[in-house]
């Protein structure tokens, strides 16, 4: 990893979809590192919403937060940035590539993804690196599309209170508070006097529940610690209640068992704490019931569908085996954002070459589609294999004059991505050299050689790009070649059964079928034939039209006959059916 000469700068995105639990965490981590941070709230455009209206909302809001993505970025480059949720990361992305001096520079895009089950809208944010929960929730963006080497395993993504508590041996933390038997964390603070009263009767209920510890959070919820401090002595249950407080994160871990509406908050407490989450299930909250269900195949949750299902859940949950806490995700993202920011020209060289390595497998493919067009026009000159290969123009119909035309804005844009980064570097090396010169000219030994290797270090850089734009006019000329090849060869023939031709466009083609020798010959061609037995007109002269016969209703007068009377016997003959074959 390169050590960078101040810390790194960092662009954190927020949105309406990037929950806060996951947002502070990581920027208090952020901060701890000794980064500079700078934040911007995207708003409604980064909505997890899937309904026609939200993605309306998005298009319509789009346009406008690029615009001011795309400010931000060219006013105050940063060296990372980071975003919560895959649309305010798809915009921030959209505005990196419209920038064209953020390009040749680089500037490194990270997405938080702090869904236990990813979307899949994640796969078109085109992040350089996606920080997951989990294995599974990594193996979920994979299949979703995205390349799998840049997803990276964090842990969850909450208060660093908790993951430190998630840290602490339970059994001593029992041990401290007083606890006994089973614990159980109850979440109550928001749910209001009646709903917790109805949760206390419902744990009354349970078998065995003089063997069980309940602990209360009731948060900054006075009305529902009320009814606790009345009910819970009256059902007989054996509890504690605390508000806030600083042993909070602590009384959490004491717990194997947490009940609790599945919040994103408490979904990524109980992760890094090592506990089982007793959802409390409402249907109309739909995120809340995916992340359930995601905690559920995890083996970490059991769902409570309403107050009466919530005695065996929590029998349920007690069974198994306590599962282990996560590592502390928003820590890890802190040293990834530094690691990156650091050395973000090679995280961009690792992107643009992925990317060139596709471009130039495309320009190759488009290549031999080409050469395979021409080879079908081409003069015959030494053995050619015409057996079982594919029809050329078949091949090369993917890659028509349009695809060339885009295939060719690619490769120049990516010339000028390039151009811009050679600068960048050459200005670069520069700059330092001039620092290194007058750092050795104040005595500065270490420090004048450290800027001079910082120097070669941008030149050597340098002379990279420049090989890199060598390749790329190759392609570029190779791309010219092409779009004339595919130019001037012609369209490919119909296949054999399809007509040709004038008849095509129009009516259907006429052929006359070849006469086959067992057809009986048409009256005008006995006609002819018996001319010339008459002595008619010669083959090659000029036939005249047939004359009706002017005896053709009467008996020939005597033993001759004329011309005539031959061809009206003939023509009677013709037209008298054939005797039918005897059995």
């Amino acid at each position: 990893m390169v050590t960078p000469a101040s810390p790194p700068q960092i662009l954190i995105v927020t949105s309406a979809g990037a929950a806060p639990s996951a947002v502070v965490p990581v920027l208090a981590a952020i901060e701890a590192a000794g980064m500079r941070v700078r934040a911007i709230d995207v708003g409604a455009v980064g909505g997890a919403g899937t309904g026609v209206a939200d993605r309306v909302r998005r298009v319509l809001l789009g346009e406008a937060v690029e615009r001011r993505l795309r400010k931000e970025l060219e006013l105050s480059p940063p060296d990372a940035a980071i975003a919560f949720d895959p649309f305010a990361a798809h915009a921030l992305t959209v505005a990196r590539e419209q920038v064209p001096a953020v390009a040749g520079l680089a500037v490194p895009v990270i997405g938080v993804v702090g869904e236990l089950d990813p979307a899949t809208a994640w796969a078109q944010a085109d992040c350089d690196r996606y920080l997951a929960i989990d294995d599974l929730a990594a193996v979920a963006l994979t299949d979703a599309g995205v390349d799998g080497e840049r997803v990276l395993v964090v842990g969850a993504v909450g208060e660093r209170a908790f993951a430190d508590a998630g840290a602490t041996d339970r059994a001593a933390l029992r041990t401290r508070f007083k606890l006994a038997g089973k614990v159980a964390l109850v979440e109550v603070g928001g749910l209001g006097a009646e709903p917790t009263g109805q949760l206390a009767l419902q744990l009354s209920l349970l078998d065995g529940g003089d063997q069980l510890t309940f602990l209360f959070d009731a948060g900054h919820d006075a009305e529902a610690a009320a009814v606790l401090r009345r009910q819970v002595p009256a059902l007989g249950l054996r509890g504690k209640l605390f508000g806030v407080t600083a042993d909070a994160p602590l009384l959490w871990r004491a717990a194997d068992v947490v009940v609790a509406r599945p919040r994103a908050e408490v979904i990524a407490r109980v992760l890094l704490l090592g506990a089982k989450l007793v959802a409390l299930l409402d249907d109309a909250d739909e995120a809340g019931v995916r992340a359930a269900a995601a905690l559920e195949v995890r083996k970490r949750a059991v769902s409570a569908r309403g107050l009466l299902l919530l005695a065996s859940a929590l029998e349920s949950a007690f069974g198994g085996v306590a599962p282990a806490p996560t590592p502390d995700g928003a820590e890890h993202v802190g040293d990834i954002a530094f690691a990156v920011g650091a050395d973000k020209r090679g995280v961009i060289d690792e992107r643009r070459a992925t990317a060139q390595a596709a471009t130039r497998d495309r320009v190759r493919a488009a290549s031999a589609a080409a050469q395979a067009a021409a080879a079908t026009t081409a003069m015959p000159g030494e053995l050619e294999d015409l057996g079982g290969a594919p029809d050329a123009a078949e091949a090369s119909s993917a890659f028509d004059a349009a695809e060339i035309a885009r295939l060719r804005s690619e490769v120049e844009q990516r010339k000028g991505e390039l151009t811009a980064g050679m600068n960048a570097a050459r200005d670069a090396a520069a700059r330092l050299g001039e620092q290194s010169k007058a750092a050795a000219a104040r005595g500065a030994a270490a420090e004048a050689s450290g800027l001079e290797r910082r120097a070669d270090a941008e030149r050597a850089r340098m002379h990279a790009i420049l090989g890199e734009l060598a390749a790329l006019e190759q392609e570029l000329a190779e791309l010219e070649r092409i779009s004339r090849t595919v130019r001037d060869v012609p369209p490919p023939r119909p296949r054999s059964g399809t007509s040709t031709g004038p008849s095509s466009a129009g009516a259907a083609p006429r052929s006359a079928p070849p006469r086959s020798s067992a057809r009986p010959a048409s009256i005008d061609d006995a006609l002819a034939d018996l001319k010339r037995r008459a002595g008619g007109a010669s083959p090659g002269a000029r036939a005249e039209p047939a004359r009706p016969p002017r005896d053709a209703g009467r008996p020939a007068r005597g033993g001759g006959s004329t011309v005539d009377d031959e061809l009206a016997a003939l023509k009677k003959k013709m037209a008298t059916p054939p005797p039918k074959a005897k059995p």
